[in-house]
């Protein structure tokens, strides 16, 4: 059984816990991302907004923007390129002449798909090692995550 001090289970997490804790799991969604980025050839961003709009039908550039703290400029360019590799499309948003809506085209719903696949495949071979016990707690953090995080308000859309 862990030492309850040492875990933070029994009372408040050490400081010098909780900074090793949370360097160790950043450092691994790190590489779990560049992995993702190594394999399919995006950007994390570029993942990320297919990914978003997967679960929209659509989503305005500024919309894009804000969920991912970009400035316009810079999720312009990350729609134009997606756009020009065939994962996208821009349409005029309804009921304003001004604005841009993105898209998801098949091409990139497929991309989705297997960026997914991968990720799934990759976490459910290694939970597979896990115990039951651990299994759940790994759910129980990964749902709570953005809370523990305190980055619930800024998570964005889609969420």
């Amino acid at each position: 059984m862990p030492n309850r001090d040492k875990t933070g289970a029994g009372g408040p997490l050490p400081r010098d816990r909780a900074d090793e804790l949370l360097y160790r799991s950043l450092r691994s969604i790190y590489h779990f991302e560049r992995g993702l980025v190594e394999e399919f050839g995006l950007g994390f961003q570029e993942i990320i907004i297919l990914q978003l709009l997967r679960r929209r039908k659509s989503a305005r550039i500024g919309e894009i923007a804000r969920a991912l703290e970009l400035p316009v400029f810079s999720a312009t360019r990350l729609v134009k390129r997606l756009e020009a590799s065939g994962f996208l499309r821009k349409e005029p948003a309804p009921g304003d002449g001004r604005g841009i809506s993105a898209i998801l085209e098949p091409r990139g719903g497929k991309l989705v798909d297997a960026i997914e696949a991968a990720s799934f495949g990759r976490i459910g071979g290694a939970a597979a090692s896990l115990s039951p016990r651990e299994r759940e707690a790994f759910v129980l953090v990964a749902e709570r995550l953005a809370a523990v995080l305190g980055v619930e308000d800024r998570i964005g859309l889609g969420d």
